[in-house]
């Protein structure tokens, strides 16, 4: 048979490429395979990726093939991990140690699928989820409820985090085992507080002794009877929640859940080592503003001022626009507030250019909040280069501030400089972390109500946090949102809306005796059909989804 070159110089035949997708069941993958080895034939990196996934397509949809026909997968998988390994140098692609486990697992051969794991480990191939995962199910379903364990407590060592799959999983290994079932679901509420995939809902039903849960939504009321425990039934239903958190079925008040302070320490450290990371000499620049920070009392209220300059600007002709900052500083005063305004001084220049301009971001790189944090106020690069240092909190009022009108923007800035609610950040740094930092420093210094005015969700800072629920969880109670607007084009005189967080906490929670608990399921596809689609849901079209609330509770 003649060969053919592909692109990348190497041999292949596409016959067996053709052969494979087209091949009907597991035994005629195996005859091309078999083959394609005895051929002898130089094979291209895209035959054995193909053939890996075919492989365990079809191993996966026959679970009642022959003992022989399962050894035989397994070996030509290895063949195939081999040879595709050494067109790359030794090193094996993620992608084709997935396919490789999954064949494993669906053979029965889940020892070898952990040994694969570890030694593409051992040679810098960092497990992906949908690895483990795969032998996670392969082991439920075969009852072997100790691999499971060993997995799963293996995932944070590797920086996994488990998901609605990986938790139904879980949860359906441990049936008949309630206690087991409770730890699961607490861990739920701390690491995925918004469960969303039907099989997991499913699952959370059945904890409690209820099938069919989907099923209720139509029924009036929509609840059943579950199981007893200790004299009680359990009820399991679809609630809705009261302004104050108060659940229709239980009658249970939701709770506003916070970050502990130890959380609270954590964080801080991690939004100073981003906040020193990559910039020359921004470790003594934050470490004088800290300083300065924390000579003065606590903060009730921290402006993101960039955020609430540009609040509803992102428009053809948007501009900057210091009369909104003024707004909500004037709306908060009236509640007696301590307000801290932080911007960047950029924006406190006579010559500002105030349109909307879209930056590339510098693209950097992710850091574990529970490593390698080392000293929180220098950075390695710190030195005095003749750089001259920042006066904090800014500089004194100039005369073009002095001389300006009232309602203008270096008239704004001199009025906030002379109620002396203003803070300018150094011009090399990230204004970000420094207002996110005057919160949590005001938080530890004894005002835990303290808030931030932003409609910034910050993504690309949490994106960064490896291990951020913490994050997430202080964001939800300590970031007020702000609508501004105007009659007409009358942005001197603007409309200020502040909305601070919910009474109660919109994430998974169960009563401090176990018996009740809640969980909010945003409306989503499930995720399923959101990998049939090729499109998996952004983070921020889960947090906007809406939600329904899933409550279980024992009538005592």
């Amino acid at each position: 048979m003649p060969k053919k070159t592909d692109k990348s110089g190497s041999s292949s035949h596409p016959s067996y490429e053709e052969r494979l997708r087209s091949a009907l069941d597991l035994t005629q993958v195996l005859g091309i395979l078999k083959e394609a080895e005895a051929s002898g034939s130089e094979q291209s990196r895209t035959f054995f990726f193909q053939a890996l996934s075919v492989l365990a397509q079809k191993a996966a949809a026959e679970p009642a093939a022959s003992a022989e026909c399962r050894v035989e997968a397994v070996r030509q998988g290895e063949w195939l991990l081999e040879s595709s390994s050494k067109l790359d140098g030794g090193k094996p692609q993620e992608s084709a140690v997935t396919s490789m486990v999954r064949v494993c697992c669906a053979c029965g051969a889940q020892e070898k699928a952990l040994n694969l794991v570890a030694e593409a480990q051992a040679k810098g191939v960092k497990p992906r989820l949908r690895t483990l995962s795969a032998v996670l199910l392969q082991a439920s379903e075969a009852g072997d409820r100790s691999t499971c364990e060993s997995l799963w407590a293996r995932l944070p060592s590797l920086g996994l985090e488990p998901q609605d799959s990986e938790f139904a999983i879980m949860l359906r290994t441990f049936r008949g085992e309630p206690l087991r079932q409770y730890e699961l679901l607490r861990q739920l509420i701390d690491e995925l507080p918004l469960p969303s995939d039907p099989p997991l809902i499913d699952e959370i039903g059945r904890v409690f002794g209820v099938e069919g849960v989907q099923a209720l939504r139509s029924l009036d009321p929509p609840e059943a009877v579950g199981r007893e425990e200790h004299g009680n039934r359990w009820h399991v239903g679809w609630t809705s929640l009261s302004e104050d958190g108060r659940c229709a079925l239980s009658g249970h008040r939701l709770q506003a859940l916070d970050i502990s302070n130890e959380e609270e320490a954590l964080l801080e450290k991690m939004v100073i080592k981003l906040a020193v990371d990559g910039v020359k000499n921004s470790g003594k620049r934050f470490k004088r503003f800290k300083k300065w920070l924390e000579e003065q009392p606590p903060f009730d209220i921290v402006i993101d001022g960039a955020n609430v300059g540009f609040n509803n600007q992102n428009r053809e002709g948007g501009l900057f626009q210091y009369s909104q900052i003024d707004a909500v500083i004037q709306k908060l005063r009236e509640t007696g507030s301590r307000v801290l305004l932080v911007l960047h001084p950029k924006w406190l220049r006579a010559d500002a250019d105030r349109t909307v301009t879209k930056r590339k971001k510098r693209k950097l790189d992710q850091i574990n909040l529970e490593s390698g944090l080392g000293s929180s106020d220098e950075s390695p690069e710190d030195h005095e280069d003749g750089e001259p240092e920042i006066q904090y909190p800014f500089d004194p009022i100039t005369e073009a501030e002095r001389t300006a009108p009232s309602g203008t923007p270096l008239g704004f800035i001199r009025q906030w400089k002379e109620s002396e609610c203003l803070v300018r950040v150094p011009a090399k740094d990230c204004d970000d972390w420094y207002w996110l930092f005057a919160a949590l420093s005001s938080a530890r210094r004894g005002a835990r109500h303290v808030q931030v005015v932003s409609n910034d969700h910050m993504r690309d800072h949490h994106w960064r946090m490896v291990g951020n629920r913490a994050f997430l969880k202080w964001q939800g109670r300590h970031m007020t949102r702000v609508s501004i607007w105007s009659e007409a084009s009358d942005v001197e005189n603007c409309k200020v809306t502040l909305t601070p967080p919910d009474l109660y906490s919109v994430q998974a929670q169960v009563s401090c005796d176990g018996s009740h608990w809640h969980f909010p399921v945003p409306t989503l596809p499930s995720r399923a059909q959101q990998l049939s689609s090729g499109r998996p849901l952004p983070r921020k079209e889960i947090e906007s989804a809406e939600c329904h609330w899933l409550v279980a509770w024992q009538k005592k």
